[in-house]
């Protein structure tokens, strides 16, 4: 069977990884499926989507803002994305349209609505953004990672919890090459730094500021820090004055081999990461970005801290001495460590991708003995 999806969203590399991770799954079942993302002018969606061979079509997108001014430039850009939304899914002809989130997924899913394409929602966060909000009275079935999503989407016709579909990649990297492609020890223990794909000041300059007391370690631990385009250049510069063995870089296209080592990630709360953190079960420091809407990422964090599986450090609070005491905290119990390691794991859902791809071909109307024929 010829598979054809259209995935709307983006604004932050979260909410596109979701989208590739599950046209990843689409094309291993159906290998004639033609995949096609709507998304925003930011480039490092586009790469991403070169990068794995897909094809994608920039969507006339703009932020909801409370202001008389950007309300009618907001409706006025919206109107305009549903007109260009409306003429790309006649072309293209999909089976199904999914929204991954965020302000570019609007106007697509308008769109198929007004053409009766069917639709779903991906939901990442414990409180959905208010795209998806708007949109759930729109679509056939909204699937979200967090049971406590779903109070939030009363109006949907059905909501299910599948979990946050994750790139293969991620789940199974290799230990040993990751090593060598950082050229770091198996030796030592990991310490991974990333503030998402835009990065994060904050984080960058409090660790920096930490590698004085870090390179007392240096002997035990090694880094890796993903630092966004902003920070890279001093950081840089700033590991190379110590000890400390790292391996220092913007972005990361290969999170999946930094993943693959770490053994204990500082990080922000975004609900992707979460999922993947989750999944392989790596205990976290995790700094919730605190101006993020509706404080989402502090909800998210709390969720895997309420479970046992990291630390929670608010940005108003991060101190090098903060950071320097959890580090050693976990380091220096095993005991607590493995008992993180072990509740970050069971909060996981790594076979998420799998869950919302079988119930996108429900919706589509592929039926249980053919879904097991395809996949076999």
């Amino acid at each position: 069977m010829k598979l054809k999806v259209i995935f709307a969203g983006g604004g932050t590399g979260g909410h596109l990884m979701v989208g590739l991770s599950t046209a990843e799954e689409i094309c291993s079942r159906f290998k004639e499926a033609e995949i096609m993302f709507f998304v925003t002018d930011k480039k490092l969606e586009k790469h991403c989507i070169e990068q794995r061979g897909f094809r994608y079509r920039q969507i006339s997108a703009k932020k909801w803002e409370k202001s008389l001014k950007n309300i009618f430039i907001f409706i006025t850009v919206t109107l305009l994305g549903v007109i260009k939304s409306l003429l790309a899914i006649r072309k293209f002809n999909p089976d199904i349209v999914v929204g991954l989130g965020g302000y570019a997924s609007v106007a697509p899913i308008i769109a198929a609505k007004l053409v009766n394409i069917p639709s779903v929602l991906l939901e990442q966060n414990v409180i959905p953004g208010k795209a998806n909000r708007f949109l759930a009275k729109w679509v056939d079935e909204v699937y979200c990672h967090w049971r406590g999503s779903i109070k939030w989407f009363n109006k949907a016709k059905a909501v299910r919890v599948t979990g946050t579909p994750i790139r293969k990649d991620i789940l199974y990297g290799h230990k040993h090459r990751s090593f060598e492609k950082f050229g770091l020890s198996s030796s030592k223990k990991t310490i991974l730094i990333t503030g998402g794909s835009q990065g994060a000041q904050s984080i960058n300059e409090i660790i920096l500021r930490c590698l004085p007391k870090l390179e007392l370690l240096a002997d035990e631990l090694q880094i890796i820090h993903c630092t966004g385009e902003f920070g890279y250049e001093v950081a840089e510069a700033a590991y190379k004055q110590t000890k400390i063995d790292a391996f220092v870089c913007s972005f990361l296209d290969d999170m999946g081999a930094a993943f693959s080592v770490a053994d204990v990630i500082i990080c922000r709360a975004g609900a992707t990461t979460i999922a993947e953190i989750t999944a392989l079960g790596i205990p976290a420091i995790l700094i919730p970005y605190p101006y993020a809407a509706d404080n989402h990422q502090y909800w998210n964090a709390m969720e895997v801290v309420s479970n046992g599986g990291g630390y929670l450090l608010q940005q108003l609070d991060l101190t090098p001495e903060k950071i320097m005491e959890l580090i050693t905290d976990l380091f220096a119990n095993k005991e607590k460590y493995d008992r993180m390691k072990m509740f970050s794991k069971g909060m996981g859902i790594p076979n998420a991708s799998v869950n919302v791809v079988d119930n996108l071909c429900k919706v589509v109307g592929v039926k249980g003995a053919q879904f097991a024929l395809i996949i076999g």
